[in-house]
């Protein structure tokens, strides 16, 4: 492993909260006397911050995200539509780009509600588990799908697709019909909506935005479908942006 790509895992490894230096290098796998000069450097850089025996990402990552989202067009027409979508239906809102095999949010407006449903800004995910991941999933030359595949499939419920035949199904479905929905692939009890937005310039990728939150509140086909129908507006709305 190089040097930047220790520091690229030894920052991923904190990505889920504060750990300690045997955390990391173990996470990591590296010797603890190496994984201790990666964090002095990170510590100086402003990437990371110490607090007695546990380490932290630290404000110099949080300005880079902001930066990040501050000059992506399609993050900034996206803002408004998504908070709306937010507070009209009290449920998450969410926004996902493919990075590598898999996905990781990009914006994220989460519920009010005390029984709720989060991804996490920056939290990566599976592409084969959850409409934002399927939907990804779907969009993908065939070669791409087939190194998803190839990656390894984790089980994350009962209801996780495990196969590349029931993937394959499910793929040429959603380009059929526009759109992805989940129930408890991901997460036990949860309800997922996906559809597509197009980013702006030459590439045109495809990223998902997402709708979810406790399957018992959307429990009838009606409310599965007024779901649907406002995140295709919402879309809607987001293409309109960027437009303008």
């Amino acid at each position: 492993m190089r040097g930047v790509e220790r520091l690229v895992a030894i920052v991923d490894a904190l990505a889920h909260g504060p750990a300690t230096l045997t955390e990391i290098a173990g996470a990591v796998e590296l010797p603890k006397s190496t994984t201790v000069r990666f964090l002095r450097t990170l510590e100086e850089a402003g990437w990371i911050v110490r607090e007695g025996d546990h380490y932290s990402h630290g404000a110099a990552l949080v300005g880079m995200a902001a930066r990040y989202i501050a000059g992506d067009a399609l993050l900034t027409a996206a803002s408004g539509p998504m908070q709306d979508l937010r507070n009209a239906l009290g449920e998450t809102v969410s926004m996902s780009r493919r990075v590598g095999l898999g996905r990781v949010c990009v914006q994220e407006y989460p519920s009010p509600q005390n029984l709720r449903l989060v991804l996490g800004l920056g939290e990566p995910g599976p592409l084969h588990a959850g409409a934002s991941g399927l939907l990804l999933y779907a969009h993908l030359p065939e070669a791409e799908r087939r190194r998803v595949i190839e990656a390894g499939l984790p089980r994350y419920t009962d209801l996780t697709p495990t196969s590349f035949a029931e993937l394959e199904a499910e793929a040429g479905l959603i380009r059929k019909r526009g759109w992805a929905m989940s129930h408890g692939q991901k997460t036990a009890g949860a309800l997922a909506v996906a559809v597509p937005v197009r980013s702006p310039g030459p590439s045109g990728d495809i990223v998902a935005l997402g709708l979810f939150g406790p399957e018992l509140r959307a429990s009838t086909e009606s409310d599965r479908q007024m779901w649907l129908d406002a995140l295709l507006r919402c879309a809607d709305d987001i293409t309109a942006a960027l437009a303008r």
